[in-house]
């Protein structure tokens, strides 16, 4: 295998792990956030819901911020 070619393997299987996590974590704090709530306020699940479907939201915003931007690099690295 190349040296270039392994770069390239670790350099996205990084990328990878950095989506998974960046997508997982707000969904998590937002469920953790929302059953805390729940208990403190006595309502039945409505803040979980409520702050998951926030926590997908910011998850998928941040891998737009991380995925963009490197697709854009990979398209001017390709023209060249």
């Amino acid at each position: 295998m190349k040296k270039d070619n392994k770069f390239n393997t670790l350099k996205n299987l990084t990328l990878i792990s950095q989506l998974g996590i960046s997508a997982i974590t707000p969904m998590i704090l937002g469920v953790l956030l929302g059953n805390f709530l729940d208990k403190k306020l006595g309502t039945k699940g409505v803040f979980s819901i409520i702050l998951l479907i926030i926590g997908a939201a910011s998850g998928m915003y941040s891998i737009f911020k991380i995925a963009i931007p490197r697709d854009k690099n990979e398209d001017d690295k390709n023209e060249q």
